[in-house]
């Protein structure tokens, strides 16, 4: 799971803007220094993803290149990684340009920086952070602990809360959380709907206990809509089969819709990589539907 993130504007009428940081690791110290953006500019003039590996730290960086209307006011931006040592690099290539493209939609220069940082942090839980890896024992394991240090440090209250937590932690209690969301997994697998709300919400309820907020809020979710996933399934095999007659009578502006409503649906499903390939289809559609009516009103 990458530690962090952040987040570079690429005006066009200035150098480079640090827009906001989100550290989902507290223990993690990183600042974008003058050399470590200029390196960065440089080697994004060459390519689109980017992987540097420092002394402290690495992190891997994705190049979005802004058009339309906002293409005025910036050339892109640069969004980051922040990743631990055994972290492969390549297999957040798709997510970090899914962040991208949602950061673009977002109205982010309108925020101020603290705004734009709870903009980061709610792209980060929703693009860049895999539901896998919060869900590892292990790694829940020390996301708690490091809570709890910071609680011992605390008022009373808290540091009962905190004794209490690490109770719970050496009996083994953080784990239900994962069993639970993998039996939730195997009753969708055999389309028990009923049975997958019930242990995702379980899931979640210990997830509650143990303080993950941003866990709990992803696992509520998934709770919510297990029992739509048949009615949207259904609906997103419509829409595709729309855009395909559409392409099929060379009505590429409609065909370019229904992607885009394909990946919509793929989003609430929670499906990232149908989400992109449904977002990128979509794009490709709307590109040459633009360049053929500039072509006809020659």
């Amino acid at each position: 799971m990458p530690s962090g993130c952040f987040a570079i504007l690429l005006p066009t009428d200035s150098e480079h803007k640090v827009l906001g940081y989100y550290f989902a690791d507290k223990r993690v110290k990183f600042d974008l220094s003058s050399s470590l953006l200029l390196r960065l500019n440089l080697d994004h003039s060459k390519n689109e993803h980017n992987f540097l590996k420092l002394k402290d730290i690495s992190f891997v960086s994705y190049k979005h290149v802004f058009k339309g209307k906002l293409a005025r006011k910036a050339h892109g931006l640069i969004i980051g990684l922040l990743l631990y040592e055994e972290e492969k690099p390549e297999k957040f290539q798709s997510s970090l340009r899914n962040a991208a493209s949602a950061l673009e939609v977002s109205d982010f220069l309108s925020l101020s920086q603290t705004e734009f940082e709870e903009k980061l942090q709610e792209i980060y839980i929703e693009h860049l952070e895999t539901l896998t890896d919060s869900l590892d024992p292990v790694a829940l394991e020390e996301s708690i602990k490091n809570r709890v240090k910071e609680m011992l440090s605390g008022s009373n209250k808290e540091r009962k809360l905190a004794d209490e937590l690490l109770k719970k932690i050496q009996n083994g209690e953080h784990k239900k959380i994962s069993e639970f969301y993998k039996t939730a997994e195997e009753a969708l697998k055999v389309d028990d709907y009923d049975k997958a709300t019930k242990f995702f919400k379980k899931s979640a309820e210990v997830a509650d206990e143990f303080l993950e907020k941003d866990l709990t809020k992803v696992l509520n979710y998934k709770s919510k809509i297990a029992n739509k996933i048949p009615v949207l399934n259904k609906n997103r095999d419509k829409t595709l089969q729309d855009a395909i007659i559409a392409i099929k009578n060379e009505d590429f502006n409609k065909a370019y819709i229904f992607f885009k409503r394909a990946a919509e649906i793929s989003k609430e499903l929670m499906e990232a990589d149908k989400e992109e390939e449904y977002n990128l289809k979509s794009k490709a559609l709307q590109d040459f539907y633009n360049a053929d009516q500039k072509f006809k009103k020659k």
